[in-house]
């Protein structure tokens, strides 16, 4: 983990506590020293502020998954689909549906 660029996003963070970029980018940093604590927390703290952030929902999903949680692995991503069912980014829609079906079946 880059220390150093964690810090000034945590600082960046301080001056704007709303900012769902920057909780986003702690938890990917969290994510990339597969810090899997924090980076529950961090995405959690994401979707406290933004409760559509779609990015934050897949990194969830696919959290919960790894750690065998099945189940609010797939809460995550049907709440996804749900946002995006009138959406025309059929890519994200995809991606939801496919991980979904890949959980449940």
């Amino acid at each position: 983990m880059n220390l150093e660029r964690l810090a000034k996003l945590l600082q960046m963070l301080e001056e704007n506590k709303e900012d769902t970029f920057l909780t986003y980018a702690i938890a990917m940093e969290y994510l990339g020293d597969a810090d899997t604590e924090n980076s529950l927390l961090w995405f959690g703290k994401t979707l406290e502020i933004n409760d559509a952030h779609l990015p934050a929902m897949y990194q969830l999903a696919l959290l919960h998954s790894a750690l065998g949680q099945t189940e609010t692995a797939c809460s995550y991503l049907e709440k996804g689909l749900i946002l995006l069912k009138e959406s025309k980014d059929l890519k994200t829609r995809n991606e939801f549906r496919s991980l979904l079906d890949e959980l449940l079946f």
